[in-house]
């Protein structure tokens, strides 16, 4: 988990003897990290840049599989119902 210091804050790495850089560094989620994270010394660096390609490319095969199935739904109701429209015609002209 990538880690970063609050605002204000400097937080030294226990593992590297080093403070925690503003940037943030991977570090493993252990209980002095979850320590620090409740008590709001440090906050959780998110790639905003991947999470929202990712978003966008999850929506749009959403859409596309969403439409795909629509056209298919209604090309078979229309299907069915001008077969049934034809079999109505043909019993009817046999009558």
């Amino acid at each position: 988990m990538k880690l970063k210091p609050a605002d204000g804050r400097a937080v030294r790495d226990p593992v590297k003897g080093q403070l925690l850089p503003a940037d943030g560094a991977e570090v493993e989620l252990n209980a002095f990290w979850r320590r620090r994270l409740r008590d709001g010394d440090v906050v959780e660096v998110t790639d905003t840049t991947a999470s929202t390609t990712t978003t966008a490319s999850t929506a749009a095969a959403s859409t596309s599989a969403a439409a795909s199935t629509t056209t298919s739904t209604a090309s078979a109701t229309t299907t069915a119902s001008a077969a049934t429209a034809d079999t109505s015609t043909t019993t009817e002209a046999s009558s």
